[in-house]
């Protein structure tokens, strides 16, 4: 594929930038033409419809004067004129033509009369066009009535009323005319069309000046927009986008913008973070994994049955850091909790037989809940055992943990509370605001864990829209609660809860497969000490809080 050149690639530079200013100010323009064209259009066709009419209703007007003319009488009833002569005398006399109006009369086809003054003259002399206007008058003459035609006569375009004028007793023909120039009317009526044309015209330039230094104002924040998004890269997230006063749809724009790039920085914050920590968990193992090898003789059984045990050793904890990494993944999926009715009172009997065997304490099921409730059974069986592991860990043989399931009215409504007590070390003051860290590990004596159980029931617990609260105090212990609402707050469509039924049945194995397995691991690591070492936060039994959004120790 050819390069462009760099002209043309200026060329598209300016064309993208200027684009979104262009369109605004040609659709804006584009309307406002169509606009005055199209009021236009309508004013002047009904202007010259007008002037059609109105010119026709004058012709007639003078024919119903020149009738009121012939029909005029004495005071005994006997009629005021008694020839076409007079009749014709009497009606130019008392003519007085308008604007672009002409009259003249004929008798017996002959010019006779006509007002001494007026615009012009229908026949002026005895020229060829004079003789040709009188032929075309007379060949309209419909004897005893009254036409209106057209005529052209001295580059005029007339409308000609032609009146038949008869007087009983005399039997002399009579012709009375009048001439209306309409085409000089029209042609006004056209000088004002190009006047408003032109005017348009230049109201459209003014308009499009005008619009183009304010669209230009208008749209600088989204210029400005456009150059912070060249200036932040992936390196670089520290530019913002400077806020308009005006408080419009482009300063909430700019706003938004802000916000995203907020939350995008935090996200390549935590990535980042991420990374570091994966990076150093999973560098830890492959260095013992290595120096073991390469210092084991090869010779000496015993030597690499040592290095055996300690490579499967730190392979399984590299297994299980991969698995909690993947759960945690998991967790950001839509569908990773999937809720749907369960019967508490029979969850709570199933999940304390299954974490009593985790290892040897003092198990107590204290309360249990008679209720329905809209959560995913599996998701919290999972984080059920990962809490009495959690405990198992930070207490001593013999001592009691306590478990129940409470239905609890909150500030929502109706809510669920799973509880997990222990009577164990607790936790430091220091150390209570990062329980919830990925990694973190209070109290490395406890074992050598991947410290990513709590985010994992943090994770479940959020996913139901609840939250984990915690209430520790060094020395006496602590009690986890995990707190969802008794009720989905998006209840699944028919679609989606049969698309979710279906999925549920499919993966049910599985996620049963895999919580025994967390159960028989959390056993394994509880009794020999090798699991997650998770510190925990402490808040006063008279305020119990949600615990922060911090990764498990």
């Amino acid at each position: 594929m050819a390069t462009p050149r760099p002209r043309d690639r200026i060329a598209g530079l300016m064309t993208r930038r200027s684009s979104v200013r262009l369109r605004v100010l040609t659709t804006m323009l584009a309307f406002m033409a169509v606009g005055l064209a199209v009021t236009g259009l309508l004013t002047y066709a009904a202007q010259f419809r007008a002037l059609d009419q109105r010119v026709t209703a004058e012709l007639w007007q003078e024919y119903d004067e020149l009738t009121l003319i012939a029909e005029n009488t004495e005071a005994d009833g006997t009629a005021f004129h008694t020839t076409v002569d007079s009749v014709l005398l009497h009606a130019t006399d008392s003519a007085a033509p308008s604007d672009h109006e002409s009259v003249v009369t004929f008798l017996d086809g002959a010019p006779l009369y006509q007002p001494r003054q007026q615009d012009y003259a229908l026949i002026p002399d005895d020229s060829q066009e004079s003789d040709r206007i009188r032929r075309e008058l007379l060949d309209a003459h419909r004897p005893g009535s009254a036409e209106i035609v057209p005529l052209e006569a001295h580059d005029r375009h007339l409308r000609v009323l032609v009146a038949s004028v008869n007087v009983e007793g005399d039997d002399a023909q009579g012709v009375f005319v009048v001439a209306n120039d309409i085409g000089a009317q029209r042609a006004d009526l056209w000088r004002s069309v190009l006047i408003f044309a032109a005017l348009s015209v230049v109201a459209l330039l003014i308009a499009g000046w005008v619009g183009y230094a304010v669209t230009g104002r208008l749209l600088r924040p989204l210029e400005d927009l456009r150059a912070a998004t060249e200036q932040i890269t992936v390196d670089d997230l520290e530019h913002r986008v400077p806020v308009p006063e005006e408080r419009d749809d482009v300063s909430a724009l700019a706003q938004n913008f802000n916000r995203m790039l907020e939350r995008i920085q935090e996200g390549f914050a935590e990535q980042r973070r991420f990374m570091s920590d994966v990076g150093h968990e999973l560098r830890t193992p492959l260095t013992i994994v290595r120096g073991t090898l390469e210092t084991t003789d090869v010779e000496d059984v015993q030597d690499v049955r040592e290095s055996r045990e300690i490579a499967l050793e730190e392979l399984d904890r590299m297994g299980r850091v991969v698995g909690d990494l993947s759960e945690l993944a998991a967790s950001a999926r839509p569908d990773y909790v999937r809720p749907r009715p369960l019967d508490l009172a029979a969850f709570t009997r199933s999940a304390f037989a299954r974490i009593e065997h985790i290892a040897e304490r003092e198990w107590i099921l204290e309360r249990t809940a008679d209720v329905v409730a809209d959560v995913d059974e599996q998701r919290l069986a999972q984080a059920v055992v990962q809490l009495a592991a959690n405990a198992v860990r930070y207490s001593e043989e013999g001592s009691r943990i306590r478990f129940g399931v409470d239905r609890v009215l909150g500030p929502d409504g109706p809510e669920i509370h799973v509880t997990v007590q222990d009577e164990g070390v607790g936790i430091a003051e220091e150390d209570q605001q990062r329980i919830f860290e990925r990694f973190t590990r209070v109290d490395s004596s406890r074992g050598s864990g991947t410290g990513l159980g709590l985010p994992i029931v943090r994770a479940i617990a959020e996913g139901h829209g609840g939250a984990v609260r915690l209430r520790s105090v060094p020395g006496e212990g602590s009690t986890f609660t995990i707190v969802l609402p008794q009720s989905a707050h998006r209840p699944p469509t028919a679609e989606g809860a049969a698309g979710q039924d279906a999925a549920g049945d499919a993966t049910a194995g599985q996620e049963r497969a895999r919580t025994a397995h967390d159960a028989d691991t959390a056993a394994h690591d509880a009794d020999t000490g090798a699991r997650d070492t998770e510190g925990r936060e402490s808040i006063s039994a008279a305020d119990e809080t949600p615990a922060r959004r911090k990764d498990d120790g």
